[in-house]
């Protein structure tokens, strides 16, 4: 029986998927030949219309395989793809505890190649001419996209992952960059900073479970590129070991030897989103998305508008909550910071299940304590409760991935002074 879960992180909560999907070959369908193995060597012809941007080399999974990457059994566990017949598999996170280069010969009877459920495949014996394995070992997946994408287009980017059960790790940092020429480089993390990514707000850990991922975004223009991976180093990357309690002791060496964060992707999804599915906000509340650094000396307590903080999730009704975001109020630091004569005024706005302040109270609060701790003084900063919640429409609310509750955002809005 096939195992998934359904959990979409949407900002926008009345966008719909009618728009056409802008990936070639998104459901990893279409293959060259039928894989009987996991790939040992880097390759330009891996899977029609994605290559290796690195000599890191992930793996691609089918039915009609037999051998070590077959379906539901393969070398990294058991799955079902969670569309049609195929999908793909990377390591996000090798050896992270090893501080210096190590042999390869001992690499390659180890690491994340080692096979672990299959007997009697016909293994291609790897090439140990290399004689060294660097840290920061990544794999990573790239595609052309059917067209480029157009300046200040917001688009919806989604796509189903799923821990491996003989994955040694749990880890985050699973992104999608967007560039306007391929990335080629030899080895090593590729130096991007990912436009959607699985940050640290959760970690999904059930392995064996499809989980998909959304997330929406904007663009510079001119992209076409589209790569797949983890674009942190090992120190920049949160992980736990995977709970392989219930797995065989023999079988439990074997994955904690391969000391590898192995995941699955399937059914990849890129779309433009429509004006009319975003909502309309009050002309009063310019979204902080849309504006410029150069734009932000405009937002002032002296006029009437306001940058209302889009892209920053609160849970509603849990005491202590922190605001979640994974780049906007990095982006706000970074404006406070390099102007430091400019204070900022922090304007909470009333859900509209909540009857008091206190909710607002809290997330004032826990936004103010973010900025101090990213050095911003207490000086700077004033509070201000909002009592004109409909001011905003409609509410964005988004299920985190991996988690069952509820998020919302567009419940700050600042003004700078």
């Amino acid at each position: 029986m096939r195992k998934f879960i359904n959990i979409t992180l949407l900002s926008l909560s009345c966008i719909v998927a009618s728009g056409q999907n802008l990936v070639r070959n998104a459901g990893f369908e279409k293959f060259y030949t039928c894989p009987d193995n996991y790939t040992v060597e880097y390759t330009k012809r891996f899977i029609p219309d994605w290559v290796m941007p690195t000599k890191g080399t992930p793996d691609y999974f089918n039915r009609c395989s037999k051998e070590m990457v077959g379906v539901p059994q393969n070398f990294m566990g058991s799955i079902f793809p969670a569309e049609g017949n195929g999908f793909v598999g990377l390591v996000l996170l090798d050896t992270p505890d090893v501080k210096e280069e190590i042999d390869y010969r001992d690499y390659v009877h180890s690491g994340p190649l080692a096979p672990v459920t299959i007997t009697n495949a016909n293994i291609k014996k790897p090439d140990t001419k290399r004689r060294v394995k660097p840290i920061n070992y990544r794999e990573y997946l790239q595609t052309q996209l059917i067209t480029t994408l157009q300046p200040n287009q917001l688009y919806r980017i989604s796509f189903k992952y799923a821990l491996a059960q003989h994955s040694t790790f749990v880890s985050n940092r699973l992104g999608i960059v967007f560039t306007q020429n391929p990335i080629k480089q030899k080895d090593g993390v590729l130096p991007y900073k990912p436009n959607a990514f699985i940050d640290t707000v959760a970690l999904f850990a059930t392995p064996g479970i499809w989980v998909e991922f959304a997330d929406t975004f904007r663009t510079r223009g001119g992209e076409i590129y589209m790569t797949f991976g983890n674009f942190y180093d090992d120190k920049q990357t949160q992980y736990f070991s995977n709970d392989i309690s219930g797995i065989n002791t023999t079988l439990q060496r074997t994955i904690l030897t391969n000391q590898v964060a192995y995941y699955y992707i399937d059914d990849v999804k890129l779309e433009p989103v429509k004006a009319a599915d975003a909502g309309v906000l009050s002309p009063r509340f310019v979204p902080f998305s849309m504006l410029k650094h150069n734009e932000l000396s405009k937002i002032d307590t002296i006029g009437r508008f306001f940058a209302l903080l889009d892209e920053v999730f609160f849970d509603i009704g849990q005491p202590g909550t922190k605001p979640r975001s994974l780049c906007q109020l990095d982006g706000l630091v970074d404006y406070l910071t390099l102007n430091p004569p400019v204070g900022i005024e922090l304007n909470g706005l009333i859900h509209e299940v909540e009857t008091d302040t206190v909710g607002v109270n809290s997330r004032l609060n826990a936004t103010k304590k973010f900025l101090i701790d990213n050095g911003i003084g207490e000086y700077r900063i004033k509070l201000r409760a909002l009592d004109d919640f409909k001011s905003i429409s409609p509410k964005y609310r988004f299920y985190r991935e991996g988690l069952p509750c509820v998020y919302y955002s567009s419940l700050i809005a600042i003004r700078f002074f």
